[in-house]
């Protein structure tokens, strides 16, 4: 199938089957006597897209994905958070796709079998735990975790915060990020270990909240270890390289985060659109009062700019890797939820008391925009490292051209 065919068809599924099934998606949830788990509707969508070939995008065909390369999967990113819960529905959730990358490169064969396979068939789902409640998440290289050998095994101790996913009844394995030498090199002492749901010890701690929205069945939980066993073979790549792998898988999960920001912004948008043009205040449809056109013209700008800054990252990651972009990526990370937190509070505003409730996605999306300013390294940080890499292309410029 050709890339714009798959564009297409990712279109038309998530305009014909996912879109219009969102209501009902809500109230199974709330109705559910268990909320941690996949609703009966997105059973039933997830089976859909299977069938349909509509699944892993990004990942090896050998993996049994599509193959797509970083700048082919862009526009199906964006196009798949048109709603929140729209990767899950592809298997395209961010966690399962660096979590399957990272175990395809360096967990053992038998762990592959055991956990990544049905992993990448959506048979089961995953969670990757690295957030400490008490250390800054913005130095990740200070993380306390405790993850030590003792003869053929990894003994575990501690908590672990804002595991994504974690009370899910499907998520059937951690990948734990945890520092096995505290005396090793701040980027060295880490290493990642994969944890087991059944295994003894471990037990989930209370559920956050973000804005009010429990995020159900993906929310954030804690994971609570205590003297929690594994077998030596469930270590992922090598002792203290867990940090490094960690951050191998930045770059391609902020391109998809990236996205699917732009995602949010068009579901804004359609909603935006739709509503002021039907809407009737005084006589007059909203449509026609000059502010409403005027926020419109500027979430389309920003919406555009901002997309194309996206594209033109992912093709020169794609052509020279991440370092080359190290600085567009910091960037990205800043815009892309900014932008998408403008339009959809534009979109809210012009709904009225309607824009907070469960009668649009908006209010949702916005939560979910929000959390990602901070989960996924406070815009600060991001600030900073483009400010660095500024400060010394300057330098650089200043000493190449005889200029003080």
């Amino acid at each position: 199938m050709a890339g714009q065919d798959l564009v297409r068809d990712v279109e038309a599924f998530m305009l014909e089957r996912v879109i219009p099934t969102e209501a009902e998606h809500h109230h199974q949830l709330q109705a559910a006597a268990n909320r941690w788990t996949y609703t009966p509707i997105m059973r039933q969508l997830r089976a859909e897209a299977r069938e349909k070939g509509l699944w892993l995008f990004p990942m090896p065909v050998e993996l049994g994905g599509r193959g797509l390369s970083l700048t082919e999967y862009a526009p199906i990113a964006e196009i798949m958070n048109w709603c929140n819960h729209g990767p899950e529905i592809f298997n395209c959730y961010t966690g399962t796709i660096s979590n399957g990358t990272a175990m395809a490169a360096h967990a053992s064969d038998e762990l592959k079998e055991r956990y990544m396979k049905p992993l990448l068939a959506g048979d089961i789902r995953s969670c990757i735990s690295i957030t400490e409640r008490n250390v800054p998440s913005s130095d990740p290289t200070d993380l306390k975790f405790d993850i030590k050998r003792d003869g053929d095994e990894w003994v575990l101790n501690g908590v672990k915060s804002w595991a994504t996913g974690g009370a899910m009844d499907e998520c059937k394995f951690f990948l734990v990020l945890g520092a096995t030498d505290v005396s090793a090199p701040r980027h060295a002492r880490h290493s990642m270990v994969l944890v087991p749901r059944e295994a003894a010890g471990l037990s989930t701690g209370r559920i956050e909240t973000v804005m009010g929205y429990d995020d159900a069945p993906f929310g954030h939980c804690d994971l609570i270890f205590d003297n929690v066993r594994v077998p030596v073979g469930n270590l992922i790549g090598k002792e203290g390289e867990g940090f490094l792998m960690m951050q191998s898988t930045l770059g391609v999960g902020r391109i998809q985060l990236g996205m699917g920001a732009m995602g949010a912004s068009e579901r804004a948008m359609m909603e935006m659109c739709s509503w002021v043009e039907k809407r009737v205040i005084n006589g007059r449809p909203l449509v026609d009062r000059g502010v409403v056109t005027d926020a419109i013209a500027r979430s389309r700008i920003e919406i555009d700019a901002c997309r194309a800054f996206i594209v033109q990252t992912a093709t020169r990651m794609q052509q020279q890797g991440m370092k080359a972009v190290r600085g567009e990526i910091a960037q990205l990370k800043v815009l892309a939820p900014e932008v998408a937190l403008k339009v959809l509070d534009r979109a809210m505003q012009f709904h009225g008391g309607a824009g907070l409730t469960y009668d649009t996605p908006l209010p949702e999306m916005w939560a979910h925009m929000r959390t990602v300013r901070i989960g996924e390294g406070a815009d600060e940080v991001h600030r900073e490292t483009v400010a660095k890499l500024e400060l010394r292309r300057q330098a650089e410029w200043r000493a190449t051209h005889g200029r003080a």
